[in-house]
């Protein structure tokens, strides 16, 4: 799955000569916390926060007789540009989901411009957005059921499994596999759109599989 069918296309931006009061207006007004600053031509020049905001008028809220009023007149006065972050992290339309979660991870933000080629902002991707993408690619959403088989790490383990449940006249609606603790194995991840899974699992067993119980790993 690719940034460009998860990420929001109709975004809210804002030019560097825009001021904090317009931003705050424009974040609070579509339900968002950090807007795009955006050339002319729509190339990111940054993105500004709530929190920047925060951090911008904060200092000034200390001094003393610093009212409301004044407080307004600051942000009216300042303009976006000053206080922008400037360094981005950002996606592109060719990043796949899993690319992005990672980004979102490894960077520790809150969202991601997506870029075109020509290093335009083309969407935005929020941690919101790439879970709830990533729930959707796992069928969780869907009446199912779900497998987890430790299988010795060799080709041909997961089409044999795929042709068990297949047996059954059953689709698969996921599957995930992973390294599993044990050296040589991996667990595959399976969510099959039944909710009868007895025989399935005891057809797995017969052909030498172990399907892993949640049950056996709880604390006495």
């Amino acid at each position: 799955m690719f940034v460009a069918r998860t990420m929001k296309k109709k975004i809210v931006t804002a030019a560097p000569s825009a001021s904090l009061f317009e931003a705050q207006r424009l974040m609070r007004e579509h339900n968002i916390r950090q807007i795009p600053v955006v050339s002319e031509d729509g190339a990111l020049l940054g993105i500004v926060s709530d929190r920047d905001i925060r951090a911008a008028v904060l200092p000034a809220g200390l001094v003393p007789g610093f009212t409301a009023g004044k407080a307004e007149k600051f942000m009216k006065n300042t303009l976006v540009e000053r206080v922008m972050t400037r360094k981005v992290v950002t996606a592109m339309l060719t990043d796949t989901l899993e690319d992005a979660i990672v980004l979102l991870h490894d960077y520790r933000v809150n969202a991601l411009p997506v870029l075109d080629a020509a290093g335009r902002v083309a969407g935005m991707i929020t941690r919101t957005d790439a879970l709830k993408a990533f729930i959707d690619a796992l069928g969780v959403g869907e009446v199912s059921s779900r497998l987890e088989v430790v299988v010795p790490d060799r080709p041909g383990t997961l089409a044999q499994l795929a042709a068990i449940i297949g047996s059954f006249k059953v689709n698969i609606t996921s599957v995930l596999s992973t390294r599993h603790v044990e050296g040589g194995k991996r667990a595959n991840f399976f969510r099959i759109a039944t909710l009868h899974v007895g025989p399935i699992r005891k057809a797995i067993e017969d052909a030498g599989f172990e399907i892993l119980d949640p049950s056996e790993f709880l604390l006495p």
